[in-house]
């Protein structure tokens, strides 16, 4: 199958190329414990080599995105955390925020350096232990030391419900099915800091690829579908300081979930762009050999969150 060449824009217009034939029915099953190990790699997701700070099932693993970690609405978590950062030109300590869980009675697993907890030190390892009794949803995860998750340490975060209301409405839902947005700086985060200015991002990422402007023609991600079927996609905005827009070309969108919680099923013009920090929508209608799924980036006026 030939696919086109993508065009880098001014604005930093990304595409992922949709293309149908493959078997995406399988569902990955979730470790009764999970282990996340947080290590310092050097990557190039667009092209530019740099350090990152990364999270990996296993130190050689690590990614970016971080791995997905699923459960069950009901489920309880057990993540073990392992420091084992080395570079001197960033912070070495680390905690763990699950972006969007309540915490209720587990205020200790939040994450939330010096105010749940101490960061975790190098060569020294924290369990995350916590409940997901009345949540279902698309979620992330993301350091929460300083600005440290600037540098790569990001990964998606999906419960599973078993009574899903809108389970009708897609066949397929599982970790082929997750779009993830990001910015991306050359930069480390403390260098960003350390200039006291709001920061403008060398490239967007979806999947952990991306191009910049000017850069190699570095791969794009690919995400497989196969004709015929109804998909349920899990998109996360997981940016540093921008948020960006989102669309798929001449095709629309039924909206079911909004950062964790159901929705009334809304469809959305793919014409116009949808802004997300975490959704969940179904897809079902003219599936072609490809389409452009399509993201800009936008700024906002203030500092980094």
């Amino acid at each position: 199958m030939n696919l086109r060449v993508l065009t880098i824009l001014e604005v930093y217009l990304l595409a992922v190329h949709i293309v149908y034939g493959a078997d995406v029915n399988k569902t990955r099953p979730r470790d009764e414990h999970d282990h996340l190990h947080i290590v310092n790699k050097i990557i190039a997701p667009d092209g530019f080599h740099r350090s990152t700070v990364l999270a990996g099932k296993t130190p050689h693993e690590a990614s970016f995105p971080g791995p997905l970690l699923t459960a069950r609405k009901g489920d309880r978590f057990y993540i073990n955390v392992t420091d084992s950062l080395t570079d001197p030109s960033m912070d070495r300590s680390t905690t763990i925020h699950w972006h969007g869980l309540f915490q209720k009675t587990t205020n200790y697993a939040d994450g939330v350096a010096f105010v749940s907890q101490c960061p975790i030190s190098p060569n020294h390892s924290f369990m995350y232990d916590f409940g997901v009794p009345d949540q279902a949803g698309t979620f992330w995860y993301h350091s929460h030391l300083s600005v440290q998750y600037g540098d790569g340490l990001r990964g998606p975060l999906v419960i599973y419900d078993p009574e899903d209301p809108h389970r009708d409405m897609y066949d397929v839902d599982d970790e082929s099915t997750i779009i993830t947005i990001a910015d991306w700086f050359h930069l480390t985060s403390l260098q960003l800091l350390a200039a006291r200015a709001v920061p403008s991002a060398d490239a967007t990422l979806i999947n952990g690829k991306g191009r910049y402007a000017g850069g190699p023609d570095t791969p794009l991600a690919v995400i497989q579908v196969e004709h015929g079927k109804r998909y349920r996609f899990r998109l996360i905005d997981m940016s540093f300081d921008a948020f960006h827009a989102f669309s798929i070309d001449s095709h629309n969108l039924t909206i079911i979930e909004v950062d964790g919680i159901n929705t009334q099923p809304h469809t959305h013009c793919g014409d116009e762009p949808i802004f997300p920090q975490r959704q969940g929508w179904e897809y079902a209608e003219n599936i072609y050999n490809y389409l452009w799924i399509t993201t800009s980036r936008k700024f906002r006026n203030n500092s980094p969150s």
